[in-house]
């Protein structure tokens, strides 16, 4: 999901709108000393907890949309999780898969076909019973080129996935109930992650009403998770829901009601926390970073993650053809400098694609992304740059001060004579790149949606996929992560990083930083309750609120 754009997502988090997203790990709590998931469930350290949970108003930018199957970044992602509950869900303490509405799952000997008991006493909020064969209809249902679903190319793993989409057949031959608590998935080769991966936001089970009407279901999706809809998305207002008690989940939601107030500048929301009319923004702007903690005190943490900020190329342009000219437009820009200045050293500046936190991560296997402006220069010269850009970036996420700064640097050391900037809201400025309406560098991030390398670098990378935005197409890369994927995590391992190898050589997007996320909060919520995982994703649910004002 952006610098909320996680997804395929994302998870793109406004981005990053994503972005993302997605994406991410390792340390479940961030940074760790910030904040801790010890909280006394029945009192809260400022004050007692309200009776029946109380209502904690959180932050939000627009949704692109609310449809599981649709939803690539973070901020309609973070809504939807809350909504619905998938086959497996993460442990992100363990980084391990759980259970979600499977009880347990196990492969054949090669990991091409996998069996998942399906739980008993699961239902949407409509009182609809999922079983089995909801899983069979979701999954056809978004793998139906009719009904031009983002996610569907996550799905391409299934036996049958290229005779639906070409239209040979109705139903994907390798997803089947076997019997109504039996969910057999057959893959057109071994696939290790299957399990991490069907927690991701685009495998979430949908009712009938769903396919029925799109349109009205996003409008009030009804899903199957902790929380349900409270009224309908208020677009560009807010997204209410409340707490549904017949979850037969593990960890209920704590608060009782959790409304998302959508903002389209995040200087405002700031604001607002600070003046009490907001609970909590798990976004604060760079420019807020070197003064939260004079502004909050107590109640503001840092939480390290993997949301992994890029300048993208777009490659279908003739002019970011040459490598050279990527190499150049990443060396030119002091890191250090623009963090320091601008994010008051709060960022890791990013020398590689797979987050550091990963245990696959290697320190600096970048060759281009150290600062060099006189050997930028000369290959810049070389490689024949563009004498002008124009530069992409959201709107009202924070980007303006740095996107800026990057833009100088390659003015000051590149000789560029001319930069215009573009900035959209985070849900206008997807479409532009879905219409491949991009014609310079731009600004968009990643998120973990799953704790993997694969999920680092596959559906942002690999050829055709629907979060490809710079359209980099390399068959060594694809090989390379298929067979990652195909083996064994000790031999995956040594696969991940040679493709990653050839991202850095090639250099689709230039790496900036792994993005360290600030919080603040108002008094009402209990500071040892906000946790944020490494998906960029405050735990909305785990939120204590008190009785102090």
């Amino acid at each position: 999901m952006s610098n909320r754009a996680i997804h395929r997502q994302r998870w793109r988090r406004g981005a990053v709108a994503a972005t993302a997203s997605l994406a991410l790990l390792l340390s479940a709590c961030g940074n760790g000393e910030e904040a801790t998931d010890d909280a006394d469930a029945n009192g809260a350290e400022n004050g007692e907890q309200v009776s029946g949970g109380g209502t904690v108003t959180v932050y939000n930018c627009q949704p692109q949309n609310l449809m599981p199957s649709n939803s690539t970044e973070v901020c309609g992602s973070w809504v939807l999780e809350q909504l619905f509950t998938g086959l497996t869900q993460v442990d992100y303490d363990t980084f391990e898969p759980v259970p979600g509405v499977a009880t347990g799952w196990d492969s054949n000997e090669d990991q091409t076909v996998w069996t998942f008991e399906i739980g008993e006493g699961w239902s949407f909020h409509n009182g609809e019973e999922i079983t089995a064969q909801t899983f069979v209809d979701t999954f056809n249902w978004t793998v139906d080129p009719e009904n031009a679903q983002q996610n569907n190319d996550f799905y391409d793993v299934f036996v049958g996935y290229e005779d639906l989409v070409e239209g040979d057949a109705d139903e994907l031959e390798g997803v089947s109930a076997v019997d109504d608590y039996t969910l057999e998935l057959e893959l057109n080769e071994p696939f290790s992650p299957l399990p991490m991966m069907l927690s991701y936001t685009g495998f979430y089970p949908m009712p009938q009403e769903a396919f029925d009407d799109p349109e009205a279901f996003e409008d009030a999706p009804i899903g199957n998770g902790r929380y349900q809809m409270d009224g309908e998305w208020e677009h560009d207002v807010q997204i209410a829901v409340e707490r549904y008690e017949d979850w037969p989940g593990e960890d209920p939601g704590v608060p009782e009601r959790i409304e998302w107030q959508i903002y389209s500048d995040i200087e405002t929301a700031y604001l607002d926390v600070q003046a009490g009319a907001l609970d909590i923004l798990d976004n604060v702007p760079p420019s807020r970073l070197g003064t939260m903690e004079d502004d909050f005190g107590d109640d503001q943490a840092l939480f390290e993650t993997s949301s992994f900020t890029y300048m993208g190329l777009p490659l279908y342009q003739e002019e970011f053809d040459d490598a050279d000219v990527r190499h150049a437009l990443s060396m030119a820009i002091d890191r250090e400098e623009i963090i320091d200045s601008i994010f008051d050293g709060a960022q890791v500046p990013a020398r590689n694609i797979i987050p550091p936190m990963l245990p696959q991560a290697r320190e600096d296997a970048c060759e281009y992304c150290e600062f060099d402006p006189d050997a930028a220069a000369e290959l810049y010269e070389e490689a024949d740059g563009p004498s002008e850009l124009t530069v992409y970036f959201n709107s009202g996420a924070g980007h303006e001060d740095w996107v800026e700064a990057v833009s100088n640097q390659w003015q000051q050391h590149l000789g560029i004579e001319d930069v215009t900037f573009q900035s959209l809201e985070f849900a206008q400025y997807l479409d532009l790149h879905d219409d491949q309406s991009v014609t310079g560098p731009f600004r968009l991030g990643w998120v973990l949606s799953y704790p993997s390398p694969q999920y680092a670098m596959e559906p942002i990378y690999t050829s055709g996929q629907s979060s490809n935005y710079t359209t980099f197409d390399n068959e060594e890369f694809d090989d390379l992560i298929a067979q990652a994927n195909a083996s064994d995590p000790e031999e995956a391992d040594e696969y991940y990083q040679q493709a990653e190898d050839i991202l850095l050589e090639e250099m689709p997007v230039i790496p900036m930083w792994f993005q360290s996320m600030g919080v603040v909060h108002s008094d009402q919520i209990e500071h040892d309750s906000v946790t944020m995982d490494p998906r960029t994703f405050l735990r909305v649910e785990q939120l204590q609120v008190t009785d102090e004002e």
